[in-house]
């Protein structure tokens, strides 16, 4: 009887021991669950607080109403892009109406609004390249007088006072409104992440790399920003080279492209009766229609054949 109820004796023990040590296993994970806890707690306290600055619009208007410097108006040109798209509907469909096509109307107007729609965006896209390109012709004396301030000692902040208030428009309504975000406390490196958001000039992100890259390891930024200053006036140099060389071409772009056009009106006023009956029907002025969209793709073919960008 002594070796079954010593066997049971030391299982019992056994069992006591592990359940002991189980349970300073799990006081000891608890211990640690609630010190991770608390830590996160103060991690979360010690968070940045949420930001006051607006968000960056991201859809494509805004992207195409950032470069076009009409960002602030972006309510307004969207009931204008609304307002156009229909209006241009509403005149497809007076001409379809006009032309003696009334039941054709209703279609004129479901192609009218894909066009109005992309020719306001053409014009946005225009402006904003208009605007872009007076800001790279801008940008070297830009950075001319931001070398002149950095020599001197001044700081960021006073570099952009300086062109803000020295520099000629549009390139420093952007500084200028860079210095107040600055002075509103937003940090340098989202300002500059803005700015060339607005500025699409690939020398300009080429400064805000260099400005990111002198802030983390240190070194010359003047002399770092005096030579992207001479890289830009090589680069314009080549440019206008080459729209020497192209010219030209563009001429014979140009005239190639105009030549249909001025042949048929010049038949249709030298001998009326030749192209009156063709005018007249009605599937003629639908291949008519298709005849103008195919030539124009042609001349916009030629066009970018004889344009390099530099």
């Amino acid at each position: 009887m002594n070796g079954p109820v010593l066997f049971v004796s030391i299982l019992v023990v056994g069992l006591l021991l592990m359940v002991l040590l189980r349970r300073d296993s799990v006081d000891q994970l608890s211990r640690l669950a609630k010190h991770s806890r608390r830590m996160a707690e103060k991690l979360n306290d010690r968070a940045d607080p949420e930001s006051i600055f607006v968000t960056q619009r991201q859809d494509y208007l805004s992207r195409l109403l950032a470069l076009a410097g009409k960002e602030a108006e972006y309510d307004k040109m969207k009931t204008y892009w609304i307002c156009t798209a229909i209006g241009t509907g509403v005149l497809f469909a007076i001409g379809f109406v006009v032309g003696g096509m009334a039941e054709l109307s209703p279609v004129g107007f479901f192609v009218g609004l894909p066009v109005g729609a992309a020719g306001f965006v053409y014009y946005l896209g225009e402006a904003a390249k208009k605007r872009q390109a007076r800001m790279t012709e801008q940008l070297p004396q830009i950075l001319e007088t931001m070398v002149s301030a950095l020599r001197a000692g001044s700081p960021v902040m006073e570099v952009f006072k300086v062109i803000s208030d020295t520099g000629a428009d549009p390139i420093r309504s952007e500084f200028k409104r860079g210095l107040i975000s600055l002075q509103l406390g937003k940090p340098f490196r989202d300002v500059m992440l803005e700015m060339s958001f607005r500025i699409k000039a690939p020398d300009f992100k080429l400064l805000t790399q260099a400005i990111f890259i002198s802030q983390d390891v240190g070194g010359n930024l003047a002399d770092v920003v005096a030579t992207i200053a001479d890289a830009i006036r090589e680069r314009f140099k080549l440019r206008d080279f080459l729209n020497a060389l192209t010219s030209q071409g563009k001429a014979t772009a140009t005239f190639i492209g105009c030549l249909p056009y001025l042949i048929t009106v010049g038949t249709y006023f030298l001998t009326p009766a030749y192209m009156t009956p063709f005018l007249n029907h009605p599937v003629a002025r639908l291949v008519m229609v298709a005849l103008v969209c195919w030539e124009l793709f042609g001349f916009w073919i030629l066009q970018k054949m004889v344009t390099f960008e530099v």
